[in-house]
C-alpha cells in the first residue's frame, strides 16, 4: 500500500488501487458524456470510494462549484475541486467545442480516473494526458461560504464537545477521543439543544468525518461557513462545526475512510433521555 501515513506526502489513504473509475468505467474505456458547444452543464460529483481523496478537473475548463453535500453556497470558480470520501459537490461549467478529459486524480497515489466530455469533433485526449488544471491549487472547504438559505439560525452552543482523531497504521488502530468503537464513550446531546463539535485531526493522514442524521455548519451557526454533513480534515487539521439537535436517536459519527472506520475510528452521537 501507499502505507506510511504521512511519509513522503502519502497522507491520503492506505491502499494503492490498480485503477480508478468514473461511473464504473476504466480510464482506457471511459464513459463519454455528450453535449453541445456552449451548453451549460451541471456536474454532480460524488466521491464513492473507500480510501481515496480525489482532485477533480475538466480539461480546458474551470468549474464553478455551487453546492456541497446538497446545500447551496456562494458560487466559487476553480480549476479543480478536492473531494473527500462521502463528500458531494455540484459544479456548473460552460462547455467549449471539442473533446475534453474529465479526470479524478487520487491524492498521494498513482493513476487517474477518467471520463470524456464530447461537444464536437476531433481527437480525444490521450489516456496519459494530465490536464494542466490539476496543477493549480484545488478548491477546498476553507474557501466555501454558505448561501443565506443554508445557514443555521444564529445561536450559541449549549454544549461543546471534542472529537479527537488519532491512530496509526502500525498497529492498524484508529480512534476517536482515544477509544475504538467497541469501547467508545459516545458524544451526547439533548433534544432541542445547539451542539458544537471541535474536531482535531491529530494524525498525519487526512480524514473525512461524517455525522449521520444531522447536518452541520462549519464555524459558528449563522456564520459564513458552508453547510455540510461530511468534512475533510487534512493531516493535523482542526475545524469547529455547529449543529442543531432536532433528530433524536443514536447516530454514527465516523471517519469516511472505510478502513479507518473498521479499525475503530467511529463513535456515536446519543440523545439524552
Amino acid at each position: 500500500g501507499s502505507g506510511m501515513g504521512g511519509m513522503g506526502g502519502m497522507d491520503a489513504g492506505d491502499v494503492e488501487y490498480p485503477m480508478y473509475l468514473i461511473n464504473a468505467r476504466a480510464p482506457s474505456d471511459p464513459e463519454t458524456l455528450a453535449a453541445r458547444p456552449g451548453d451549460r452543464a451541471l456536474l454532480r460529483i460524488i466521491n464513492a470510494s473507500a480510501d481515496t481523496v480525489f482532485n477533480v478537473a475538466l480539461g480546458s475548463h474551470d468549474l464553478t462549484a455551487t453546492h456541497t453535500d446538497g446545500y447551496p453556497m456562494e458560487a466559487v470558480t476553480a480549476s479543480a475541486v478536492r473531494i473527500g470520501m462521502g463528500e458531494r459537490y455540484d459544479a456548473v461549467v460552460t462547455l467549449a467545442d471539442g473533446i475534453f478529459a474529465l479526470v479524478a486524480e487520487p491524492l498521494g497515489k498513482r493513476g487517474m480516473g477518467r471520463a470524456l466530455v464530447r461537444t464536437g469533433s476531433g481527437a480525444a485526449p490521450r489516456e496519459a494526458d494530465r490536464p494542466r488544471e490539476l496543477d493549480a491549487s484545488p478548491l477546498t472547504v476553507g474557501a466555501l461560504r454558505a448561501a443565506d438559505s443554508a445557514r443555521l439560525p444564529r445561536r450559541e452552543p449549549d454544549s461543546v464537545q471534542d472529537v479527537l482523531l488519532s491512530g496509526s497504521m502500525a498497529p492498524n488502530a484508529w480512534t476517536i477521543n482515544g477509544r475504538i468503537y467497541d469501547d467508545t464513550a459516545p458524544l451526547t446531546i439533548r433534544e432541542g439543544d445547539a451542539g458544537r463539535l471541535r474536531i482535531h485531526n491529530m494524525t498525519m493522514m487526512s480524514h473525512p468525518l461524517h455525522i449521520h442524521g444531522h447536518t452541520f455548519q462549519l464555524g459558528s451557526a449563522g456564520g459564513m461557513g458552508p453547510r455540510k454533513d461530511t468534512v475533510l480534515l487534512p493531516h493535523m487539521g482542526r475545524v469547529s462545526v455547529d449543529f442543531a439537535a432536532t433528530n433524536p436517536g443514536s447516530w454514527m459519527v465516523h471517519c469516511h475512510n472505510a478502513y479507518h472506520a473498521d479499525a475503530g475510528m467511529m463513535t456515536r452521537l446519543d440523545y439524552a433521555a
